[in-house]
Order: C-alpha cells, then structure tokens, then sequence
C-alpha cells in the first residue's frame, strides 16, 4: 500500500499516538490509532470590561458564557475573551468614574493596546460573539467613549474579519438589540440569560441582523 504523508492542514501531527507493539518476530499488531485534528473552531467573545477571571480564577459571565457557548456552538474547540473596555471593575456602571481617574495618555494608550489585541486575534476568530451591552451612567461619558469605542471596534471587525458574527439574544427583552443597535451582555442573572444567538454582519460601522 501507497505510503501518504498527514494532511498538516487538519492534523497535529505531534501529537498522533500509534499503540503498535509486536505479535510474533514477524508480525505487529496495531491496537489504536488517535489522530487529534487541528482546531477549527475558535470563538472570540466581546464583553463590556473584565470583571474578576484571570489564570486562576473566573468570575460568574465568563463561566455562563462558557457554558452556553460549550453546550449550543459543540463546533467551537477554544474561546477567547475580549473587552470592549480592558480595565478591571465588577461594577460596570463604575466603568465611567473609572476613566475619569485616567490621564488623557493612560486612557487612548490602553484603548490602543486593547483595540490591537482584538484585531490581531480576527485573523484566527470563527465565530465572533458581540456581548459588550450598554454600559450605563452619564448621557455625556456615554457619547464621550461608549459610542466612540463601539464605533471603532465595529469599523475594525467590517475591515478585518470575514467569518461568521453572532449578537446574543437575552431573557430581558424579545428586541434581539438595544435600541436596535447595541448587542446585549448575557450573564447569569435570571433578567439577562441568554437565550439563543444569532448570526449578523456589520455594514457601514452598524450591526445588522441576518
């Protein structure tokens, strides 16, 4: 029989196991074979800000959102998380009064880095999961760095990303978006759980429904 190299393009080639051992001084047996393919599918998911997970801990919306992704995407093998905001508050609606402790320089050097991290993870991404909600606080800090920030995440992923996008759709309302533009956060309290996820695109810096 012809000898065929793995396809390098499916197949970890490292980590292929062959349980071969001898039958007789002429013979071997093969028990197994456990060909492990490479990851196809590679969640990408953008939440409002962090709250509490890092290399130890999690916090309560990332093990929800884990969850629900593990039991309704099974094609997904790895999920990363990102933020729409980078800085660290269990308290969303402190995010605002959080900024306003931040130099001009601290605050766009730190929105800089974030933005350059989420877009070089595009070029990897499957399936791209919207989940930063609405933050809530002053109509002002709302217009001031939600909208621009929003704004500029969405004209990133129109540029860079062609693969699937999907919003989440929440036990809080039937309207799949807020004020039919903004992605809702699921989380596990029992107003915001989500309740399914539907496929989008962004045109012209805007979300669109399929």
């Amino acid at each position: 029989m012809a000898i065929r190299s793995y396809d390098q393009n499916l197949v970890n080639t490292e980590k292929i196991k062959a349980y071969i051992k001898p039958l007789n001084s002429k013979v071997e047996i093969r028990t197994s074979l456990r060909i492990p393919l490479k990851k196809r599918g590679i969640a990408s998911c953008i939440l409002m800000n962090p709250s509490a997970a890092d290399n130890d801990d999690s916090d309560p919306t990332i093990n929800y959102v884990t969850e629900y992704i593990y039991n309704n995407v099974p094609e997904v093998h790895h999920i990363r998380f990102f933020n729409l905001y980078p800085f660290y508050e269990p308290n969303s609606s402190k995010i605002y009064p959080l900024i306003h402790t931040l130099t001009h320089l601290e605050y766009n050097r730190a929105m800089l880095a974030n933005r350059k991290v989420i877009e070089k993870s595009l070029a990897t991404t499957t399936h791209l999961f919207l989940g930063y909600g609405q933050c809530s606080g002053d109509k002002v800090d709302k217009i001031n760095y939600y909208d621009i920030q929003s704004a500029k995440i969405l004209t990133m992923i129109e540029k860079f990303y062609k693969n699937d996008i999907f919003v989440f759709e929440t036990t809080q309302s039937k309207n799949i978006l807020i004020d039919g533009k903004y992605p809702r956060h699921p989380n596990p309290n029992s107003k915001y759980k989500a309740s399914n996820h539907h496929k989008c695109f962004i045109k012209n810096g805007s979300i669109i429904l399929k």
